[in-house]
């Protein structure tokens, strides 16, 4: 059983993980839970074929993007693209203390986070990683933009933070 895969739901769990801190934000009262719901019921295309979904609360807003997403847009320069697999979703939160991205991947190239981890230390920044076969951890640091990358069987969740 510990060797089951199961892409789909993962995914969707990356996701859910990432929005379970919104939601106790949405409680703060009617308004906040009326706007969310509004938001959610607006759905939009992302290119390729994919779903984008935008919700909204007092300081905050929240963009959840699947299917042929690719690298986000408004991620900083300096923060080098993860194309070491294909990218499955991407989920962007905006509010008073800066925007983060949180990148699903799957499908990973062998040695992915050796070489994430090379790139960052290339870019100047501060990287540690700790590898465990194919798989592993990498952290990066530089002035207000933080990484962490976690990858295991082939899949991985990047995060990106950049602090105002």
């Amino acid at each position: 059983m510990a060797n089951m895969q199961f892409p789909g739901i993962s995914r969707w769990l990356v996701v859910l993980a990432a929005m379970l801190p919104l939601l106790g934000g949405c409680r703060k009262g009617d308004a906040d839970r009326k706007s969310a719901r509004r938001a959610t019921q607006a759905d939009s295309a992302v290119p390729d074929g994919g779903q984008s979904v935008t919700i909204e609360t007092s300081g905050r807003t929240v963009e959840i993007m699947a299917g042929g997403v690719g690298w986000p847009a408004g991620v900083p320069a300096e923060v080098p693209p993860f194309s070491f697999g294909t990218i499955h979703s991407v989920t962007r939160t905006e509010s008073p203390d800066g925007v983060s991205w949180s990148i699903a991947a799957g499908e990973l190239f062998p040695e992915a986070i050796k070489k994430y981890a090379l790139l960052l230390k290339e870019r100047g920044f501060q990287a540690s990683s700790m590898i465990v076969g194919n798989g592993g951890s990498v952290t990066g640091q530089k002035g207000n933009i933080s990484i962490a990358v976690v990858s295991s069987a082939g899949n991985a969740t990047i995060s990106v933070a950049l602090k105002k």
